[in-house]
């Protein structure tokens, strides 16, 4: 297995000096067998990331994938499908993390198969935490062993999230 450094030396982002409003334009180059996660904005799964495998190339920016939580309607073999390369990111890197989450901080919550990005809310006693999801005004419940640090990809790199603040 790699390890994140080599993982990432193997992550191919081509940035132009093209720009969109503000932001240098940047696309990764996916390739067969590499690991990624997808972006839902079905309704209901909007700030959802599902774990998923490119599977090949499918032209004009996008690329076939094949899920490894998500199946077809009949149950019987993981879902593919095309999708733009917009809604395609590289694994984020693991951090460990050894020591409490803050009030506000930014994560990502692995539930119904995916990961969410959610916001702490409240600390609760046995490394428990109320996790706010401001795409459908929830608040549940999760064990830190269900929570990671939000990462963003941004121009070809991983950003750490941190604390934003809410009115929670």
């Amino acid at each position: 297995m790699q390890d994140d450094q080599s993982r990432l030396a193997s992550w191919r982002t081509n940035c132009t000096g093209k720009e969109e409003g503000n932001e240098t334009v940047c696309h990764t180059d996916f390739f067969n067998g590499m690991k990624v996660e997808v972006r839902s904005d079905e309704d209901g799964f909007q700030g959802s990331w599902f774990a998923a495998v490119i599977v090949g190339a499918a032209g004009n920016n996008k690329y076939l994938v094949e899920y490894e939580t998500l199946k077809t309607d009949d149950g019987s073999q993981f879902l593919r499908e095309e999708q733009d390369a917009s809604y395609i990111r590289p694994v984020p890197p693991t951090i460990q993390r050894m020591y409490p989450f803050s009030r506000l901080e930014a994560v990502d919550v692995w539930y119904s198969e995916g990961w969410w990005i959610g916001y702490i809310s409240q600390i609760l006693d046995n490394w428990n935490y109320i996790v706010y999801f401001r795409t459908t005004n929830e608040e549940m419940v999760f064990n830190h062993t269900d929570l990671r640090p939000h990462q963003e990809w941004v121009g070809g790199q991983w950003l750490s999230a941190g604390k934003e603040h809410l009115a929670v």
